[in-house]
């Protein structure tokens, strides 16, 4: 079974602030998949999360990276 996360742990697993969360739902090209639980409640699932990131992943060329310098 997936885990489950509430808002604050899905916030935590990723790194950023809850309210990053609901930019996410609500403003962004790709939104953030989530299960209503109340009106201010969501869920969200480990895979949800972890294929949003693949989603929003950005490749850059090792010519472009950062120099060790």
């Amino acid at each position: 079974m997936d885990k489950r996360f509430d808002t604050n742990e899905a916030a935590a697993y990723l790194g950023v602030k809850p309210k990053t969360l609901w930019e996410w739902r609500n403003r962004t090209p790709i939104p953030l998949p989530c299960y209503r639980i109340s009106k201010r409640r969501f869920m969200y699932l480990k895979s949800d999360l972890d294929n949003y990131l693949a989603q929003c992943r950005i490749d850059i060329p090792c010519h472009l990276g950062v120099s060790n310098d």
